[in-house]
């Protein structure tokens, strides 16, 4: 978490103590839930592959009322975050996110998820591991008129390919349906640039055939940064433009280089990809 998420996470909202759980073993690969004030978490992972991958899900399940975040949380909170105990031997390689919501939380502006939502990921074997436990720790926010910093410990086996994993498959396989979809012919990014002063982000867009006037844009800048306000929308057929205004950028950060998110909601369909700045 950035200082500036942490900052205005702090002014947003009561901050207390973590409420950390240890959950068990797992039984076959799903582990016991862990549970605080707001909401609460499991793992669930298939046996590791072959080529030393594997892959699970984070379940997260606020409680009625409480909401948790995307990548970015917006104006506050914090985002998702696993951590992996460097004698596993694993490095987490991806961490995928659901099609959040704007959530509008008194005079704030959240990104992120009011209801039961799983976060899909994969972990990478280092080198020759064979430590038969992955250790991680999961950290989330939860919110309601509080926010609480929520943690966790989960312990999985690392299993077998030949492993059953119905069960497993199954729950993340209905993660994976609730993710964006990739960039296509029909709906994807042609363009963008940031303006000379770096204060606007514009971005142009070819969007689906007969797509609802009504669009909503979010980017994740750098850690700590979430934009979601488009400016100057101009739509010409299937092309929409707009503009976001990035000019609260920390003033060494540098662009050119970088990755930013964009996901795009239109209609029944959300689309992700990525805003890859050239290096000079």
């Amino acid at each position: 978490m950035s200082i500036r998420t942490f900052l205005q996470f702090s002014r947003s909202c009561i901050a207390i103590a973590i409420i950390a759980g240890s959950a068990h073993a797992a039984q076959a690969e799903i582990t016991d839930w862990a549970g605080s004030e707001g909401g609460r978490m499991r793992v669930v992972a298939l046996s590791g592959d072959e080529n030393g991958s594997i892959r699970g899900v984070l379940q997260i399940e606020p409680n009625p009322g409480w909401i948790t975040y995307w990548r970015e949380p917006g104006e506050a909170g914090i985002p998702p975050q696993i951590n992996l105990d460097p004698a596993s031997g694993v490095t987490l390689s991806s961490m995928s996110y659901p099609v959040p919501k704007l959530i509008e939380n008194g005079d704030l502006n959240d990104i992120g998820y009011d209801q039961a939502v799983g976060l899909p990921f994969e972990l990478k074997t280092l080198g020759n591991a064979t430590n038969e436990k992955v250790r991680m720790t999961a950290f989330i926010g939860v919110c309601q008129n509080i926010c609480i910093p929520f943690e966790a410990t989960f312990e999985i086996g690392r299993g077998k390919p030949e492993d059953t994993n119905d069960e497993e498959r199954k729950l993340l396989n209905e993660a994976r349906a609730t993710l964006p979809e990739a960039a296509s012919d029909d709906f994807k990014v042609t363009d963008f640039h940031i303006t000379p002063d770096k204060t606007m982000l514009g971005v142009q867009l070819l969007m689906p055939e007969n797509a609802p006037k009504e669009t909503e844009i979010f980017v994740a800048g750098p850690s700590g940064f979430a934009y979601f306000e488009p400016q100057n929308l101009v739509r010409d057929k299937r092309k929409l433009s707009f503009y976001m205004n990035i000019k609260g950028l920390p003033k060494t950060y540098q662009v050119p280089g970088q990755s930013w998110p964009i996901l795009v909601k239109s209609g029944n369909r959300a689309m992700e990809t990525n805003l890859n700045f050239p290096k000079p």
